[in-house]
Order: C-alpha cells, then structure tokens, then sequence
C-alpha cells in the first residue's frame, strides 16, 4: 500500500494575520510611552518612525513576549479558516516574534484552539528553507521575499503595506474568507 502524499505547507504569519496584535502594541504604547498612535497613520510597521524610542520599545516588546501575547484577540475569521485549512495543508507557524515569547504564544495558540503542525520564530521567513505552497502574511517586505522562493503570498490588507505590489506571487486579501477562496 502506498503511503498518502504528503500535504503542501501553508506558512501563516501569528500577529495581525491570526492575532490582533498591532492594537494592543498602539495601547501598550500610549500607556507606556505617551504616543499615541492610530491605525490609519501606521503607514509603516516599524514604531520608531512615530517618535517611539529603541528603548521604550525595548520595554513594550519584553512585557508584550512574556505577558501580553497570552491575551491578544483572534483576527475575525482566522480560527474557522485555519480549521478548514488544516484539512487540506501542513500549517507552519512563521513568527517574527523574539523566541522569549514562545511560551506565551504556544499558550495563546492552545487557549484559541488554532491548529498548526510547525512553530518558527524567526524573521527571516522566506530563508528557512521551507517549501511553501502558499504563505499569509501582513507585512510588505516578507510577502515579497517569501514571493521570490516561489510560493503563493496572500497578503492581508493594513495601513502599513499599502505600497504597490512589486511580485507576481504577491496578492492582497481583506478577509480570510478571500484567503479561503484561494486556498480551498
């Protein structure tokens, strides 16, 4: 008997793909720091480009990995679509999370009941040298490099990877309801 092909791996960015992450970054921030932040002016991903300093951003990343990942909200429609996708693909959680906050994601990831096969922490997405089939992703500059190794990128739409699109595999998503139309 023949063993079952194996299934193509769906590499899935966790914060603002799966996790409402950036919200809770602009709070942290405001409450940190003073600055407060709003979603339509996040042009960029990076904080430092609004006045945030390496320092204190130093300090909202150390409580944001060890306390506040293990309480984020789920995407709307990410948990029923990585439910159905399980079925169809291996699922490699790609995060470019410091690994100090793995403990607080793996409980995150337990606690909303969200499927996965692999667990990364790297930012170097596209270098891991993992056959992607396809990659969801919010972040311009990953979509485009994990693009290059061939892959399908969806990219799910934010105010800070409005840019053009600069690669044929890159395609922009508003919902996972699109993804799942694409994927399935």
């Amino acid at each position: 008997m023949r063993s079952p092909m194996p299934k193509p791996i769906l590499g899935v960015d966790i914060d603002n793909v799966l996790a409402d992450s950036d919200v809770r970054l602009r709070a942290m921030i405001l409450e940190m720091c003073g600055i407060e932040l709003k979603e339509e002016q996040m042009t960029r991903y990076e904080y430092e480009a609004y006045g945030v300093s390496e320092e204190q951003l130093g300090e909202v990343f150390r409580r944001f990995n060890l306390e506040t990942c293990r309480t984020l909200e789920l995407v709307p429609g990410a948990k029923a679509a990585m439910q159905q996708l399980t079925l169809r693909y291996e699922i490699a959680l790609v995060t470019s999370r410091n690994p100090e906050s793995r403990a607080g994601t793996e409980h995150w990831l337990r606690t909303k009941g969200l499927p996965y096969d692999q667990l990364h922490f790297n930012d170097e997405k596209h270098a891991l040298g993992i056959p992607y089939r396809a990659f969801i992703e919010d972040r311009h500059e990953h979509a485009h490099r994990i693009a290059g190794t061939g892959a399908a990128v969806y990219l799910l739409t934010r105010p800070w990877n409005a840019r053009p699109l600069a690669h044929p595999n890159v395609r922009r998503v508003d919902t996972w309801d699109e993804i799942l139309g694409h994927l399935l």
